[in-house]
């Protein structure tokens, strides 16, 4: 019987969190790939610094949305993330599927 709880408790755990969406770690890792799409990015009139807005915040200068690169982005992809702009409204958040 306490191996029956112990496996429902950890399908518990599980299952409270599937379907959460990752918030992108600030890594060296992620801010070198990040650099490969942010510094092309048409929205961005100015070299993107500190980059990685997904996992830092939104860009203190002002944006001018004309495109975004983030969909091509294998951290966009990685983290399943679903809003774009990040270097306007900031960090990617944790939110349910």
């Amino acid at each position: 019987m306490e191996r029956n709880e112990k496996e429902l408790k950890s399908a518990v755990d599980l299952k409270s969190v599937i379907g959460l969406k990752l918030v992108v770690p600030d890594t060296p890792e992620n801010l070198n790939i990040c650099k490969q799409y942010c510094g092309t990015c048409p929205s961005l009139p100015f070299s993107p610094n500190p980059y990685l807005f997904c996992a830092r915040g939104c860009s203190s200068a002002n944006v001018e949305k004309k495109g975004c690169n983030c969909t091509g982005c294998p951290i966009y992809k990685k983290y399943r993330l679903g809003s774009l702009y990040f270097c306007e409204t900031g960090k990617a958040e944790e939110r349910r599927e």
